[in-house]
Protein backbone atom coordinates (compact mmCIF):
# COMPACT_ATOMS: atom_id res chain seq x y z
CA UNK A 1 0.00 0.00 0.00
CA UNK A 2 2.57 2.36 0.87
CA UNK A 3 4.38 1.51 -2.08
CA UNK A 4 1.32 2.54 -4.40
CA UNK A 5 0.99 5.75 -2.23
CA UNK A 6 4.33 6.64 -3.00
CA UNK A 7 4.54 6.03 -6.53
CA UNK A 8 1.31 8.48 -6.27
CA UNK A 9 2.94 11.10 -5.13
CA UNK A 10 5.92 10.74 -6.96
CA UNK A 11 3.55 11.39 -9.89
CA UNK A 12 2.00 14.28 -8.78
CA UNK A 13 5.38 15.60 -8.16
CA UNK A 14 6.05 14.91 -12.02
CA UNK A 15 3.31 16.49 -12.97
CA UNK A 16 3.62 19.41 -11.07
CA UNK A 17 7.11 20.07 -12.20
CA UNK A 18 6.58 19.25 -15.86
CA UNK A 19 3.55 21.53 -15.57
CA UNK A 20 6.26 24.69 -14.39
CA UNK A 21 8.74 23.54 -17.11
CA UNK A 22 5.77 24.11 -19.80
CA UNK A 23 4.66 27.23 -17.88
CA UNK A 24 8.34 28.18 -18.44
CA UNK A 25 8.86 27.59 -21.64
CA UNK A 26 5.69 29.27 -22.97
CA UNK A 27 6.85 32.49 -21.21
CA UNK A 28 10.25 32.04 -23.12
CA UNK A 29 8.54 31.46 -26.25
CA UNK A 30 6.52 34.80 -25.88
CA UNK A 31 9.49 37.40 -26.32
CA UNK A 32 10.25 36.15 -29.25
CA UNK A 33 7.11 34.61 -31.08
CA UNK A 34 4.37 36.85 -29.89
CA UNK A 35 1.21 35.00 -29.46
CA UNK A 36 -2.33 35.83 -30.61
CA UNK A 37 -5.20 34.51 -31.61
CA UNK A 38 -4.75 34.71 -35.59
CA UNK A 39 -1.53 32.93 -34.87
CA UNK A 40 -3.62 29.89 -32.15
CA UNK A 41 -6.11 29.50 -35.27
CA UNK A 42 -3.39 29.62 -38.27
CA UNK A 43 -2.37 26.50 -36.33
CA UNK A 44 -5.31 24.65 -36.75
CA UNK A 45 -5.61 26.14 -40.38
CA UNK A 46 -7.88 28.98 -40.04
CA UNK A 47 -7.71 32.49 -41.14
CA UNK A 48 -10.13 35.00 -39.68
CA UNK A 49 -11.94 37.10 -43.02
CA UNK A 50 -14.28 39.25 -40.25
CA UNK A 51 -14.42 39.73 -36.83
CA UNK A 52 -16.22 42.70 -35.05
CA UNK A 53 -16.21 44.51 -31.53
CA UNK A 54 -18.87 47.20 -31.28
CA UNK A 55 -22.53 47.97 -31.39
CA UNK A 56 -23.52 49.25 -34.97
CA UNK A 57 -27.14 50.16 -33.60
CA UNK A 58 -25.92 51.75 -30.04
CA UNK A 59 -24.51 55.26 -30.19
CA UNK A 60 -20.77 54.98 -29.04
CA UNK A 61 -21.06 57.61 -26.38
CA UNK A 62 -23.90 54.75 -25.14
CA UNK A 63 -21.92 51.63 -24.66
CA UNK A 64 -20.06 52.27 -21.49
CA UNK A 65 -23.35 52.71 -19.61
CA UNK A 66 -24.72 50.10 -21.80
CA UNK A 67 -22.32 47.81 -20.45
CA UNK A 68 -22.61 48.59 -16.76
CA UNK A 69 -26.39 47.78 -16.93
CA UNK A 70 -26.38 45.04 -18.75
CA UNK A 71 -24.62 43.40 -15.78
CA UNK A 72 -27.74 43.39 -13.71
CA UNK A 73 -29.66 40.02 -14.73
CA UNK A 74 -32.96 41.68 -14.41
CA UNK A 75 -31.65 44.54 -16.84
CA UNK A 76 -30.72 41.88 -20.01
CA UNK A 77 -34.77 40.31 -19.36
CA UNK A 78 -36.22 43.31 -19.02
CA UNK A 79 -34.32 44.65 -22.12
CA UNK A 80 -35.28 41.58 -24.01
CA UNK A 81 -38.81 41.82 -23.43
CA UNK A 82 -39.07 45.03 -24.44
CA UNK A 83 -37.86 44.13 -27.87
CA UNK A 84 -40.18 41.27 -28.06
CA UNK A 85 -43.02 43.28 -27.31
CA UNK A 86 -41.38 46.12 -29.84
CA UNK A 87 -44.03 48.97 -28.64
CA UNK A 88 -44.80 49.84 -24.67
CA UNK A 89 -48.16 51.41 -24.00
CA UNK A 90 -49.48 50.94 -20.66
CA UNK A 91 -50.52 47.53 -21.05
CA UNK A 92 -47.27 45.73 -21.97
CA UNK A 93 -45.71 47.86 -19.04
CA UNK A 94 -47.89 46.15 -16.89
CA UNK A 95 -47.25 42.65 -18.02
CA UNK A 96 -43.44 43.33 -18.04
CA UNK A 97 -43.63 44.66 -14.42
CA UNK A 98 -45.71 41.27 -13.30
CA UNK A 99 -43.05 39.63 -14.50
CA UNK A 100 -39.48 41.52 -13.35
CA UNK A 101 -41.39 43.71 -10.35
CA UNK A 102 -40.67 47.17 -9.50
CA UNK A 103 -37.28 47.41 -11.35
CA UNK A 104 -39.24 47.77 -14.56
CA UNK A 105 -39.84 51.16 -14.39
CA UNK A 106 -36.24 52.35 -13.89
CA UNK A 107 -34.62 49.88 -16.30
CA UNK A 108 -37.15 51.12 -18.82
CA UNK A 109 -36.57 54.88 -18.20
CA UNK A 110 -32.45 53.40 -18.40
CA UNK A 111 -33.64 51.82 -22.05
CA UNK A 112 -35.07 54.94 -22.88
CA UNK A 113 -31.94 56.85 -22.18
CA UNK A 114 -29.23 54.25 -23.85
CA UNK A 115 -31.68 55.55 -27.13
CA UNK A 116 -33.40 51.78 -27.25
CA UNK A 117 -36.86 53.38 -26.91
CA UNK A 118 -38.01 56.06 -28.94
CA UNK A 119 -41.61 57.77 -27.39
CA UNK A 120 -44.46 58.24 -30.69
CA UNK A 121 -47.17 59.98 -28.79
CA UNK A 122 -48.33 57.87 -25.94
CA UNK A 123 -45.96 55.00 -26.43
CA UNK A 124 -42.63 53.66 -26.32
CA UNK A 125 -41.06 52.13 -29.59
CA UNK A 126 -38.00 49.99 -29.74
CA UNK A 127 -35.50 51.00 -32.28
CA UNK A 128 -33.53 47.90 -32.68
CA UNK A 129 -35.02 44.68 -33.33
CA UNK A 130 -35.47 41.54 -30.91
CA UNK A 131 -32.60 39.41 -33.05
CA UNK A 132 -29.87 42.06 -31.88
CA UNK A 133 -29.73 40.93 -28.26
CA UNK A 134 -27.88 38.18 -29.32
CA UNK A 135 -25.22 40.82 -30.65
CA UNK A 136 -25.58 42.62 -27.56
CA UNK A 137 -24.79 39.64 -25.25
CA UNK A 138 -21.86 38.78 -27.20
CA UNK A 139 -20.44 42.31 -27.03
CA UNK A 140 -20.95 42.41 -23.25
CA UNK A 141 -19.36 39.50 -22.67
CA UNK A 142 -16.74 40.07 -25.01
CA UNK A 143 -16.40 43.07 -23.09
CA UNK A 144 -15.84 41.82 -19.92
CA UNK A 145 -13.21 39.17 -21.15
CA UNK A 146 -11.08 42.32 -22.70
CA UNK A 147 -12.38 45.29 -19.76
CA UNK A 148 -12.01 42.87 -16.66
CA UNK A 149 -9.84 40.20 -17.04
CA UNK A 150 -7.75 41.43 -19.59
CA UNK A 151 -7.61 38.62 -22.53
CA UNK A 152 -7.14 38.84 -25.98
CA UNK A 153 -10.54 38.75 -27.71
CA UNK A 154 -12.57 38.89 -31.06
CA UNK A 155 -16.35 38.70 -31.10
CA UNK A 156 -18.52 37.60 -33.87
CA UNK A 157 -15.69 36.18 -36.45
CA UNK A 158 -15.85 34.71 -39.63
CA UNK A 159 -13.24 32.00 -40.78
CA UNK A 160 -12.64 31.00 -44.22
CA UNK A 161 -11.71 27.33 -44.03
CA UNK A 162 -14.93 26.62 -41.73
CA UNK A 163 -16.35 23.33 -43.10
CA UNK A 164 -19.60 23.39 -41.29
CA UNK A 165 -20.34 26.79 -41.83
CA UNK A 166 -21.61 29.77 -39.40
CA UNK A 167 -19.84 32.27 -37.11
CA UNK A 168 -17.74 32.09 -34.00
CA UNK A 169 -19.49 34.22 -31.36
CA UNK A 170 -15.99 34.74 -29.41
CA UNK A 171 -12.70 33.47 -29.82
CA UNK A 172 -10.41 34.59 -26.85
CA UNK A 173 -7.17 33.24 -25.41
CA UNK A 174 -4.94 32.44 -22.40
CA UNK A 175 -1.72 32.21 -23.09
CA UNK A 176 -1.78 28.90 -25.41
CA UNK A 177 -4.97 28.15 -25.00
CA UNK A 178 -7.77 29.08 -27.35
CA UNK A 179 -11.22 29.64 -25.73
CA UNK A 180 -14.54 29.28 -28.21
CA UNK A 181 -18.06 30.83 -26.21
CA UNK A 182 -21.55 30.02 -27.89
CA UNK A 183 -23.60 32.78 -26.93
CA UNK A 184 -27.35 31.49 -26.10
CA UNK A 185 -29.64 34.52 -25.20
CA UNK A 186 -33.03 33.30 -25.51
CA UNK A 187 -34.93 30.65 -23.41
CA UNK A 188 -33.45 27.01 -23.08
CA UNK A 189 -36.86 25.54 -24.91
CA UNK A 190 -36.06 28.09 -28.02
CA UNK A 191 -32.41 26.14 -28.19
CA UNK A 192 -33.30 23.39 -31.03
CA UNK A 193 -31.05 20.04 -30.91
CA UNK A 194 -30.24 20.75 -34.50
CA UNK A 195 -28.94 24.20 -33.59
CA UNK A 196 -26.88 22.40 -30.75
CA UNK A 197 -25.40 19.69 -33.48
CA UNK A 198 -24.54 22.62 -35.56
CA UNK A 199 -22.66 24.36 -32.43
CA UNK A 200 -21.01 21.55 -31.26
CA UNK A 201 -19.69 20.10 -34.84
CA UNK A 202 -18.04 23.52 -35.43
CA UNK A 203 -16.48 23.01 -32.16
CA UNK A 204 -15.29 19.45 -33.22
CA UNK A 205 -13.78 20.71 -36.59
CA UNK A 206 -12.12 23.86 -34.60
CA UNK A 207 -10.50 22.28 -31.58
CA UNK A 208 -10.33 24.98 -29.21
CA UNK A 209 -8.54 24.25 -25.98
CA UNK A 210 -11.46 24.87 -24.41
CA UNK A 211 -15.51 25.28 -25.16
CA UNK A 212 -17.99 27.53 -22.97
CA UNK A 213 -21.32 27.12 -24.10
CA UNK A 214 -23.29 30.29 -22.41
CA UNK A 215 -26.50 30.64 -21.79
CA UNK A 216 -27.90 33.70 -20.38
CA UNK A 217 -30.91 32.29 -18.07
CA UNK A 218 -31.75 31.11 -14.73
CA UNK A 219 -34.75 28.77 -15.91
CA UNK A 220 -33.74 25.04 -15.56
CA UNK A 221 -31.27 23.45 -18.63
CA UNK A 222 -31.63 19.75 -17.85
CA UNK A 223 -34.15 18.78 -20.41
CA UNK A 224 -33.50 20.98 -23.78
CA UNK A 225 -29.55 21.46 -22.68
CA UNK A 226 -28.41 18.95 -20.84
CA UNK A 227 -30.57 16.17 -21.74
CA UNK A 228 -29.59 16.93 -26.18
CA UNK A 229 -25.99 17.59 -25.22
CA UNK A 230 -25.68 14.13 -23.60
CA UNK A 231 -27.99 12.24 -26.06
CA UNK A 232 -25.65 14.23 -29.15
CA UNK A 233 -22.27 13.93 -27.65
CA UNK A 234 -22.31 10.62 -25.88
CA UNK A 235 -21.09 12.29 -22.76
CA UNK A 236 -23.11 12.89 -19.25
CA UNK A 237 -22.39 16.71 -18.18
CA UNK A 238 -21.64 17.13 -14.74
CA UNK A 239 -22.62 19.70 -12.60
CA UNK A 240 -19.16 21.27 -10.83
CA UNK A 241 -21.35 24.44 -9.10
CA UNK A 242 -24.86 26.11 -9.69
CA UNK A 243 -24.61 27.40 -12.83
CA UNK A 244 -22.04 25.76 -14.18
CA UNK A 245 -21.47 22.11 -15.86
CA UNK A 246 -18.43 20.28 -17.56
CA UNK A 247 -19.36 17.49 -20.65
CA UNK A 248 -16.25 16.42 -21.58
CA UNK A 249 -12.70 17.36 -21.10
CA UNK A 250 -12.47 21.40 -21.55
CA UNK A 251 -16.46 21.90 -22.38
CA UNK A 252 -18.42 24.14 -19.79
CA UNK A 253 -22.26 25.23 -19.90
CA UNK A 254 -22.84 28.09 -17.97
CA UNK A 255 -25.65 30.00 -16.99
CA UNK A 256 -26.72 32.75 -15.21
CA UNK A 257 -27.52 30.95 -12.12
CA UNK A 258 -25.35 32.54 -8.99
CA UNK A 259 -24.49 35.36 -11.96
CA UNK A 260 -23.34 34.61 -15.61
CA UNK A 261 -19.71 36.82 -15.07
CA UNK A 262 -19.28 35.12 -11.61
CA UNK A 263 -19.35 32.06 -13.42
CA UNK A 264 -17.46 32.89 -16.90
CA UNK A 265 -14.58 33.80 -14.56
CA UNK A 266 -14.67 30.21 -12.45
CA UNK A 267 -14.30 28.24 -15.83
CA UNK A 268 -11.38 30.95 -16.89
CA UNK A 269 -10.16 30.98 -13.31
CA UNK A 270 -9.79 26.86 -13.40
CA UNK A 271 -7.32 27.64 -16.48
CA UNK A 272 -4.64 29.20 -14.90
Amino acid sequence: MNSITDKLKELEFQIELLKKRTSSLENMLKEYFPLSIDKLLKMRGFNVIRKENNLELIKEENRELLYVYLKSYYFRRVLRDVLFVKEIGPKEKELIEKKWGEVTEDYIDKIRALGILKKEKDTLVAQIPLGYMGTILEWFIGRYLEKELGLETMVDVKLRNLESGGDIDILSRIGTNLIAIECKESPPNNVPVSELKSVIGRVNFIKPDIFILLIDTTLSIKKNILDNLMWITKTKPKRLKEGVYTFGSGKFIITAKRGLLQNTAYVLNSIL
